[in-house]
């Protein structure tokens, strides 16, 4: 009987994280998982082959430092010709992975190559936080049944007469869990803030000053004001420790997600942090993604105006993306992908209708 509130207790967290969900909304997050993850591995490739050539050349190294999983495995530096290959695989497993083909063998070995990846370019380099989100969520999917639909291994079953119900549910983990990590990294930022910080974190010239010591393309514009950027701290902090307000009120990720969009890229600019794209592309993870189609129907049946003020924001988000993704994938590669994105929306909007 004395164990019975602890049995209790985890039986509601393991339903919560394995509440079913749409098999739509996983198959979709898996793609955009994989190529998030895919997008990762060619930012961090100049980095890692560099290490990789400097080994292979005999020095001088960075100072090799690794990580503790590294530590407890063993795990060394790698000449060139074997960072190659891991890319190559890696590059392949996330790439078949987001299409959906041989889905969860293919997200297996993308996330155990990703993984190695980031922590080889961590290991001669100092880890970073913003790949924790991206870390739980590339590691989850193959513990679900993410190929279940948006994904070729789907038609292929279709095509031999296996295909699912329209309205066939899988288990949420691979979602659950980014949620879960993503909402706890902000609601620490955040805490971090108040608790370390305290009172002088909000004075306005703690936020002024970092911004004026990084002096990015914005940083003079938004550190002008001592008040304005009181007003900033208060609105970061309080961002960042109400993020998990979202598990009890979905509705408020209408303002949290861009709010927290908005946050990275201002820090990109003001701050000089890099887009930090990793984040908030995984930010769709508190979003119903199966229901976009619908949503989008329904803004072109109903008249020019809101056709034009849904579709401006969704053309410069995609059009941010693409900029950013530019940087280290080929444009040929960015406008196959595009054209193919833009082609199952299409459809899916018709289908919709």
């Amino acid at each position: 009987m004395t164990n019975w509130p602890e049995r209790s207790l985890w039986a509601r967290v393991e339903r919560w994280f394995h509440a079913p969900v749409p098999a739509v909304r996983l198959g979709a997050f898996r793609a955009l998982v994989c190529a998030v993850a895919l997008y990762d591995v060619l930012l961090w490739a100049p980095v890692v082959l560099t290490d990789a050539a400097a080994v292979s050349d005999g020095g001088p190294l960075r100072p090799w430092t690794p990580i503790l999983l590294f530590q407890l495995l063993g795990i060394g530096p790698i000449p060139l010709p074997t960072a190659q290959l891991v890319q190559t695989i890696t590059v392949a497993a996330l790439g078949a992975g987001a299409l959906g083909f041989g889905s969860r063998l293919a997200c297996a070995v993308g996330a155990i190559g990703c993984l190695y990846w980031s922590g080889l370019g961590y290991s001669f380099g100092k880890p970073h936080h913003d790949k924790v989100a991206l870390a739980f969520a590339v590691s989850a999917l193959p513990f679900a049944r993410v190929g279940a639909a948006v994904s070729i291994d789907a038609l292929l079953r279709r095509w031999r007469g296996r295909a699912l119900v329209p309205d066939a549910t899988v288990a949420a983990l691979p979602i659950r869990l980014t949620q879960f990590s993503l909402a706890m990294g902000y609601c620490g930022a955040g805490s971090a803030k108040l608790l370390l910080g305290g009172p002088e974190w909000f004075n306005g010239y703690t936020l002024q000053g970092i911004m004026l010591g990084h002096d990015g393309d914005w940083s003079r514009t938004f550190a002008a004001s001592v008040e304005l950027c009181r007003l900033q701290s208060i609105g970061v902090v309080g961002v960042q420790v109400l993020f998990p307000l979202l598990f009890v009120w979905p509705r408020l990720r209408w303002f949290f997600l861009p709010a927290a969009t908005a946050f990275h890229l201002l820090t990109w600019k003001t701050m000089d942090t890099g887009p930090y794209m990793r984040l908030w592309l995984l930010l769709w993870a508190f979003v119903p993604l199966e229901r976009i189609p619908g949503a989008l129907a329904r803004a072109l049946r109903h008249g020019p105006l809101t056709a034009v003020a849904v579709l401006v924001p969704v053309l410069a988000y995609a059009a941010l993306v693409g900029v950013v993704a530019a940087n280290v994938i080929p444009l040929w590669v960015l406008a196959g992908v595009g054209a193919l994105l833009v082609a199952v929306v299409v459809r899916a909007v018709r289908t919709a209708s």
